[in-house]
Parts: C-alpha cells; structure tokens; sequence
C-alpha cells in the first residue's frame, strides 16, 4: 500500500477479517509494519461502532469485522468514499452465507473509482472464487505454494480411536506419554468445547477454553494466555482456525474430525509458521470415514505417508452434515 501517513483526507484503507481476534491481532501486526511512522491504525471495537465520532476521526488504515463496519457505515455516518484500498483478509471464509450481504454492503460503501481491492485466504474454493470476482475487476491470481495444500514443515497424523469415549482416552495417553506445548485442540462445537475443558481440568495441565459464549475480553485472554506460556493447551472451536497466529505453537490437534479439506488446511495452520516444524494429530471414529478420502488428499499433497486403505475410500460428492456425537465424557453411559 501506498498511503501518507498522517493524512486528514479520511480512511485510506479498511482490512476486513471474519472474526475480532484476528482483527485485533491484525492491528498490532500493522502497528509493529509501520513503527516509526506517524500512521493512524483503529480496531473498529464494539464501542467506536456505536459511539464513534467518525467526522473527526483520525485514521489511515481501519480494521474491523464486516458486521461492525457495516454498522458504523449506515447508523454513525462513517464515510468510506476516499477508502484507496479494501483488503478482505480469510476471503473464503467472508464470501460465506451470512456475510456475503455485509460485504458487499462495505464493498458499496467504499466507493472510490480508483479503489484497489486484495483477497487473501490459504483456501478459495472455484464456487467462492466465482463469487468474489463479482466485486474483482481483470483480478489477478497469486498462489504462494500449491492451491489448497497444508504446509510441509507440518507432521500430519491420523488416528483411528475408534469411538468417542475412545478419543479422550487416546488423548489423554498422548499428553502423559508426550506434551509439548503450546497445544491447539480443535472440537466442533462449543458444548463440546465445555465438556473436554472440564475433563481435561482434573488433570494436572494448564488448560483454558475459548469459544461463542465467553465475553469479548474472555476470549482475548485465553488467546494472550497462551501466548504468555500460561496456558499449555487451549480448547478451541473453529473462531479461532482462521488466520491466528500463535508463535511456536508445537501441535494441534483435531479431537473432532474437521467439515472439510478448507477447515482442516485452516486448523493445522495455526502450527508450522514462520519456518518452524510442528505436528497435527486427527482423531477419527467409524462415523468420520465418510469424511476420510477428502482430509487424506491434503496429507498426500502435502507429502504425508496416508495407509493405501484410506486412499481406496470413495471420494465424498457432496457435503453430509456434521456427525451428531456422544457427549465428551469419560464415564460410561447409564443404563
């Protein structure tokens, strides 16, 4: 970007990202970008949204999440028409149902005829990509790596445990025979994340949870905490896959089998940055081998050795709905 510093012209560029941890963690990686300089970086907070006194504002670069901006835009006057450049960081994941109308209405707002917008994602589906190039003009496609691929400095693992009570004891094996943290577990839903935080919570680990249900600044300490090293393992679900960046996260760990080949690219990510190895581990139970074939492709591609069994699943044609699991618990059930 090519934006002066300090100008009083209004927003000069706006960064899109689908939730408000990674807009946070944007800023301070645009703050650390521009040290020395006299830029005006804002998160667009739930507060400057509702009460913000746009008109004197002084602000070069805004980040926020779609629903915030969208708001600001239309309730508080917010002006976005000298908006140069639009970035919609985790584009794939924006272009979704339930955010597609917010964008576009962001899009709309910033409505500068010279204006340069940038995608970004480590996953861009064809029927995504079609969509996205409806607000893209003679757009211009880089790809970093092999499309759709998981990093090879990461050691990707498939386990069969069998069922779910089996998934917590092979978890639990794991972490007494071998724990390096920092780890990210990974489970489908935030029930689920409640009920393997209080089974894990007996045990002697530094464990916190993140998920929906906890306050803004809930959230933003467990994600600190384990940045800090206090923390050894955070329970996550799929809010935090998407562009987090946790220095030398060590492993991460799939205890719920990922949706698709997208979350799973975006889950393992979170390890093997900035050069460094890391490990991802994926449990999976009868009920998950519809689901196996798909996964299975990302380890090939990524240069893992997959069992030839696995590699003679059929392909999953359409998208089935998640797996309807057992409550996360190592009791066995009552009679």
């Amino acid at each position: 970007m090519k934006i002066k510093p300090g100008s009083k012209g209004g927003v000069k560029a706006v960064i899109l990202c689908p939730t408000r941890e990674l807009a946070a963690q944007t800023v301070r990686e645009c703050k650390k970008l521009v040290k020395g300089r006299k830029y005006y970086i804002k998160l667009m907070t739930k507060e400057l949204s509702k009460s913000g006194n746009f008109k004197d504002m002084h602000c070069d670069i805004l980040v926020s999440t779609p629903l915030r901006l969208d708001h600001a835009v239309k309730k508080r006057d917010l002006d976005l028409s000298s908006v140069e450049y639009l970035v919609l960081d985790e584009s794939d994941k924006l272009f979704e149902l339930g955010f597609v109308e917010v964008v576009d209405s962001v899009v709309e707002a910033c409505s500068n005829p010279s204006i340069i917008r940038s995608l970004f994602s480590a996953t861009l589906p064809d029927s995504i990509e079609t969509l996205a190039r409806t607000i893209m003009h003679d757009a211009i496609r880089v790809i970093v790596g092999r499309k759709n691929s998981a990093s090879s400095l990461i050691k990707q693992k498939l386990i069969f445990a069998g069922t779910e009570r089996g998934k917590l004891l092979t978890l639990r094996q794991n972490f007494q025979e071998s724990l390096n943290p920092p780890v990210l577990i990974f489970v489908q839903s935030k029930e689920r994340a409640k009920e393997l935080y209080k089974e894990l919570a007996f045990d002697d680990i530094r464990v916190d949870v993140i998920h929906a249900d906890l306050s803004e600044q809930q959230r933003q300490d467990a994600v600190d905490n384990l940045r800090a090293g206090k923390t050894w393992v955070l329970i996550a679900t799929e809010v935090i896959a998407r562009g987090m960046d946790f220095k030398g996260v060590a492993s991460v760990i799939n205890y719920d089998f990922p949706e698709s080949a997208a979350a799973y690219i975006h889950r393992i990510g979170r390890s093997g940055r900035a050069g460094r190895s890391g490990e991802a581990i994926t449990f999976f139970t009868e009920e998950d081998k519809p689901f196996l074939r798909n996964i299975a492709n990302v380890l090939v591609s990524s240069g893992c050795e997959v069992p030839s069994w696995i590699m003679a699943l059929p392909k999953l044609k359409r998208k089935k709905h998640r797996v309807d699991r057992d409550p996360i618990s190592y009791l066995p059930d009552e009679v």
